[in-house]
């Protein structure tokens, strides 16, 4: 892939369990910028706070004045979180806009079966203790998708193939996604 075309936001969007952390790590790692995931984020920020609503919007505000700040430095980064309410994803792109950057919206798509499957084998999550199979399951079954970027359906690419698939789909692109 060629050089990211810089100031350069990658969204990585879904329920729980449907790879957007793994992803997010490894595409990082190949593209050379940062990552910032909302689990991680909201346990620096709100340490052992419940995994509410009002916790996430503290953690998407952390996150998107970080982006906002690397966007405006010309650099690129990739957020991870779930973006399932349209209120956050509109922040995105105006903050995208303000900057004069791109965006790039990924949206993981898992099915229930694999998400609960992906939460036992991963044991206990210290960054998401709330975490239930029937919450992960409910959120692979009723998650929001906007379609309006690359849609991976992570039950059947693995992360090598994911991060190939998002390598490709941003090389092509001529104009950002919408949202």
């Amino acid at each position: 892939m060629p050089a990211l075309e810089k100031p350069s936001l990658i969204v990585l969007a879904g329920p729980p369990c449907s790879g957007k952390s793994t992803v997010g790590e490894q595409l990082a790692r190949r593209l050379e910028i940062p990552c910032l995931s909302m689990d991680g984020t909201r346990q620096r920020i709100l340490p052992g706070a419940a995994h509410t609503r009002a916790d996430r919007e503290v953690a998407y505000r952390a996150m998107h004045l970080a982006a906002e700040c690397v966007l405006r430095a010309e650099g690129s980064m990739i957020l991870d979180a779930p973006y399932g309410h349209e209120e956050d994803r509109r922040e995105l792109a105006s903050l995208v806009d303000a900057a004069r950057g791109r965006l790039f919206l990924v949206e993981f798509r898992v099915s229930p079966e694999t998400a609960a499957k992906r939460l036992r084998q991963r044991g206990p999550d210290a960054n998401r203790p709330d975490l239930t199979e029937t919450i992960v399951t409910e959120a692979a079954r009723t998650y929001p998708y906007s379609e309006s970027g690359l849609l991976l359906d992570t039950d059947v690419l693995n992360v090598a193939e994911a991060v190939e698939h998002i390598c490709a789909w941003m090389g092509n692109r001529v104009t950002p996604s919408g949202l």
